[in-house]
């Protein structure tokens, strides 16, 4: 099955030349990646974010740009939304969140979104929330390794649950669900990500069901809403 992707470039190890070639050499007829900039400020990179953004632009590809928010990030400087705004006015058409265990910060970045969005008459792109299922307290210790914040109640809850993968689960759906109400409220639009960031099988094998739960809630809740909408127009 011809299934496209979403190609991560992690654009600080290339050139300018070699993220040409690399983008070129993309088969897709219509071609999506995400532009990841570096971890820190003190990382060496040959090629700086905003560099690769004006590189896309010089290319005669069918290339559409994505990048990556970080929800926490916005908890503390309150500015994560801007930065959606700034990269997509450089050309980013939708972004995929980091793994996200926080539902009250994604609410309030996608609040604020939202706002500054309507109060300055800018048209929101799409947001797409990344969940991935945790199976054991290794993962959950790699987790918190990779700066994924993950709130003091739900980690008790994953550690004290009789079956921490199916808990881990049981929480992304509520946790996507109350996003997607929040942001069908609104009329932001949003979407899902799911990942497994661990090689066991036991839990790639979690993150298929996932998407196929996750499918289902969108379709049903969609419906709900088209329906809704339907009603109140009469």
């Amino acid at each position: 099955m011809d299934v496209e992707k979403i190609i991560y470039r992690c654009v600080g190890k290339y050139n300018a030349e070699e993220l040409r070639e690399s983008i070129s050499s993309d088969i897709q007829k219509d071609k999506f990646s995400v532009f990841v900039g570096a971890a820190s400020r003190n990382q060496e990179v040959k090629l700086k974010l905003s560099e690769a953004y004006k590189l896309k632009d010089q290319l005669d590809e069918n290339l559409t740009l994505g990048g990556i928010i970080i929800p926490e990030r916005h908890t503390k400087d309150n500015d994560e939304h801007m930065r959606i705004v700034s990269k997509t006015k450089r050309g980013c058409k939708f972004f995929v969140s980091q793994v996200i265990y926080n539902v009250e910060a994604s609410k309030n970045l996608l609040s604020d979104y939202f706002y500054y969005c309507k109060g300055n008459n800018i048209d929101m792109v799409p947001i797409l929330f990344t969940l991935t299922p945790c199976g054991s307290i290794k993962t959950l210790e790699f987790m918190k390794w990779l700066g994924i914040n993950i709130p003091k109640w739900l980690e008790n809850d994953l550690v004290n649950s009789n079956d921490i993968l199916d808990k881990s689960i049981d929480l992304s759906k509520s946790i996507f669900e109350e996003l997607l109400d929040f942001a069908l409220d609104k009329g932001i639009p949003i979407g899902c990500n799911i990942e497994s960031l661990s090689i066991r099988k036991i839990e790639i094998e979690a993150s298929i069901h996932l998407v196929k739960d996750i499918k289902d809630i969108m379709e049903k809740r969609l419906s709900e809403d088209m329906k809704e909408k339907n009603m109140n127009k009469y």
